[in-house]
């Protein structure tokens, strides 16, 4: 009894309004991920955005000088993403991530030190570099993903009750890679899940400038998640049968686009939204080769270790209800889910799943945060009527259980 009023005044007390609610989330997860975060180098994916976040913050520009010889042969590809453009030495990244940090590494400017760093994968390699204070980037990556999860909440919160909502949020936030990947260290994931789960919420909210600009800092960031305000814009407009939606998304999100090719053309002396990454992406979408595809869907969804259906299971209980939840569901929670979908098949398309990497699943992120309304919709209309049966309920909690200790033990190994 007592329980069960301590749960109602709560309940209650995070109901009063939604900032309330917002801050009920916010606050624990941004403890939580801030106290199994990697507070030090442990990927070089990572590297290339912490030094770009510096040098854009302190110097306002992406050239990144003293990184020379990460851009040649035998440390390119091996210790971060570098590349040699027009002007000198930068990242091959887009720069949304790095933009995100750089205020922080500005306000607080640490100075440069020269470090000696080995990649463990290839002993023989060992350099020394100009080397930026870590925490910036990681206290970045923390609150943009522990937002992120929030603002899932509030959008859950449109579509079901307030226990509902925050419940399925620390199933999104604690049984996906968002902690063990996203929170973990400044990787494009978590700015990229912000901008995403900020712009669907403001769908959500008929907000269609804000929703578009939202999606335009995540094409910024990750320039492919631009398929989705394209599928909320287009869903809402022709649901609806009105252009305003559409115009209005479209514009909005298109300023991310022009920003993206704004930056890549003065960078890179190339005005596409290819930037360092030429044009290898670019062969991998339009080959008519399916079996690498294949490969990487099936492995993207089942491998034992980057699988996200393996690696989430709970996921799994829920795919079922999908098409309930569909007819079930306003549309812009279908056109989000649609956009995520292309994303994920145009991320295994362009690029591949890595069975040997030293993260759990990661390029579904993106995905996940923009379908992840309709998951909880498949929750709600679907699973939840098999609530009462005993099975059901058991195997569901037993699924979020693997699904967090899965992502729990990855943070303490890696």
């Amino acid at each position: 009894m007592l329980n069960l009023t301590i749960a109602t005044v709560f309940e209650r007390a995070i109901a009063r309004s939604r900032l309330t609610f917002l801050v009920s989330l916010l606050v624990p997860l941004t403890l939580l991920y801030g106290a199994t975060a990697s507070w030090h180098l442990h990927d070089f994916d990572v590297l290339t955005n912490i030094v770009s976040a510096w040098h854009l913050g302190n110097t306002g520009s992406p050239v990144l000088p003293g990184y020379e010889h990460l851009a040649r042969p035998p440390f390119e590809g091996f210790m971060g993403s570098f590349m040699e453009a027009p002007g000198g030495t930068v990242s091959k990244y887009p720069p949304g991530a790095a933009l995100l940090a750089a205020p922080l590494y500005a306000l607080t400017p640490g100075d440069l030190a020269l470090e000696t760093i080995a990649n463990a994968a290839r002993p023989d390699l060992e350099t020394e570099i100009p080397w930026p204070p870590v925490w910036p980037s990681t206290l970045v990556a923390v609150l943009a993903t522990a937002l992120a999860m929030s603002l899932l909440g509030l959008t859950f919160l449109e579509q079901g009750t307030v226990r509902e909502a925050w419940m399925a949020t620390w199933v999104a936030a604690l049984g996906t890679s968002a902690w063990s990947v996203a929170s973990d260290a400044l990787f494009m994931h978590g700015p990229a899940m912000l901008w995403i789960a900020l712009g669907v919420y403001l769908s959500s909210r008929q907000r269609y400038w804000g929703s578009g600009l939202a999606f335009g800092a995540a094409v910024l960031t990750r320039p492919h998640t631009a398929v989705i305000p394209a599928a909320v814009g287009l869903g809402l407009g022709a649901y609806g049968r009105r252009m305003t939606p559409i115009v209005r998304v479209g514009l909005a999100s298109s300023l991310g686009v022009l920003a993206l090719l704004t930056y890549n053309g003065l960078t890179f002396g190339r005005w596409s939204v290819l930037g360092g990454y030429g044009a290898v992406f670019a062969e991998k979408l339009v080959t008519p080769e399916t079996r690498s595809f294949l490969d990487n869907l099936l492995g993207g969804l089942f491998d034992p270790f980057q699988g996200f259906l393996v690696l989430s299971p709970f996921l799994l209980l829920l795919v079922p209800g999908l098409w309930p939840a569909w007819r079930r569901s306003d549309p812009w929670v279908r056109g989000a889910a649609i956009g995520g979908l292309i994303y994920l098949l145009l991320q295994f398309k362009m690029n591949r799943y890595n069975p040997a990497n030293a993260t759990l699943y990661r390029y579904p992120l993106e995905a996940l945060t923009a379908s992840a309304p309709l998951w909880f919709a498949a929750y709600r209309y679907w699973l939840k009527a098999r609530w009462q049966r005993r099975g059901w309920r058991l195997l569901f909690k037993v699924a979020v259980l693997l699904a967090i200790g899965a992502q729990g033990m990855a943070i303490w190994l890696f």
